[in-house]
């Protein structure tokens, strides 16, 4: 009898910019350090047992307690508070977090890394956009001598396509628009092809906006493909109405000296 394939991991890879993460600083800002330890804890769970934890939050929030000891943490309901914020700001999958089922893109995204090379079932709750492969024999997928061949021509286009993938990731990422199936970050080029599009429009409040409206009503959150025609949409509707408008005549004197000189006038007669 064979015994089962394993599906948790042993270990799993944590990226150095982890306290850099807007999510993450979000997260600190609303429930301290309790906050990020709880997310660890529920991150090592979710791993313990493979790309996803379905379990009863209340179970799990009773788990956590034990884990971090009731003399830091007495109140369950305050756990389960933070794993909600959790899925709120976009750490969890929102939808999936509804009913018990606790994962998100970037956990499968370092699942995939970890298990490349095994045949781990990823047929449930998978978000990634490239479909699940199981079993597929030599017989299905034939590759011939001449497919796997590299050209001279053909390397150089591999590079170019490692060092704009390189580049994309180096872009920095301004804020994130929650979507369906993980966030869409609108890095610094998009945000200045916006702000040169709509000029009189303060963009940035606006995307803001946009943001907190999908964390708060998860049902109207769109697919990745569809992000940025979403945006678009957005900031055409507020600019429609004219929200958030630029001061056309902004002041042309510092408002500090101007109230520091009228003191000393007064003081003076």
């Amino acid at each position: 009898m064979a015994r089962p394939r394993k599906t948790g991991l042993d270990y799993y890879p944590m990226d150095v910019d982890f306290w850099d993460d807007l999510k993450i600083i979000d997260l600190m800002n609303e429930y301290g350090p309790l906050g990020a330890a709880v997310y660890d804890i529920v991150i090592s769970q979710v791993y313990k047992n493979g790309y996803y934890l379905e379990v009863p939050l209340e179970k799990l929030a009773v788990l956590i307690i034990r884990m971090i000891g009731n003399r830091w943490i007495k109140d369950k309901s305050l756990v389960l508070e933070i794993i909600q914020y959790c899925g709120e700001i976009g750490l969890f999958h929102q939808a999936l977090l509804s009913k018990s089922v606790i994962t998100s893109v970037g956990i499968q995204r370092r699942y995939a890394e970890v298990t490349a090379r095994s045949k781990a079932d990823k047929s449930r709750y998978w978000l990634l956009e490239e479909a699940p492969v199981r079993n597929k024999s030599a017989a299905q997928t034939p590759v011939s001598a001449t497919k796997t061949d590299i050209s001279a021509d053909s390397a150089p286009q591999k590079e170019r396509k490692e060092n704009q993938t390189k580049e994309q990731e180096r872009k920095v990422c301004v804020l994130s628009i929650p979507c369906l199936n993980g966030d869409f970050g609108v890095d610094e080029d998009y945000l200045h092809t916006l702000t040169n599009t709509y000029k009189d429009m303060d963009v940035q409040l606006s995307l803001r906006q946009l943001r907190s409206y999908m964390l708060s009503n998860p049902q109207r959150q769109r697919p990745l493909n569809s992000a940025k025609g979403c945006i678009e949409w957005w900031l055409n509707g507020d600019n429609a109405a004219g929200k958030y408008r630029k001061d056309p005549h902004p002041p042309t004197y510092n408002l500090d000296e101007y109230e520091l000189t009228n003191a000393i006038f007064d003081e003076g007669f």
